[in-house]
């Protein structure tokens, strides 16, 4: 029997994929939205919505993750609508029932 204590919390994943492929895509005009990505994700932080970011790819496209706490998936959809790179990607979301997380990873792994 579950209780509402035994919810698992929930964790949107954000996940952006450029249009382009690895091919085609510009590092220039992904550059020059950077700025407007950090503010954006200042503001998450600032909100108590940032739980963790970053950037990689697929494997033929650049991308990047953002791990957000939202009310509902309507929420997290309205964060994702606001990715500043939906211009040149796509961002679609992943509902995460949490059962295991440990997101602390220090800079000294880093290649």
């Amino acid at each position: 029997m579950s209780t509402s204590d035994d919810a698992l919390p929930t964790v949107y994943a954000l996940i952006w994929r450029s249009h382009a492929t690895d091919d085609a895509f510009d590092p220039a005009a992904f550059e020059a939205r950077i700025p407007a990505v950090m503010d954006w994700l200042r503001s998450l932080a600032a909100d108590g919505r940032l739980v963790a970011c970053g950037g990689g790819g697929f494997e033929n496209h650049s991308g990047g993750l953002t791990l957000v706490r939202a009310q509902d998936p309507e929420a997290a959809l309205a964060i994702a609508a606001a990715h500043p790179l939906n211009d040149i990607g796509d961002t679609e979301l992943l509902v995460w029932d949490v059962y295991y997380g440990a997101l602390d990873v220090p800079r000294e792994w880093a290649r």
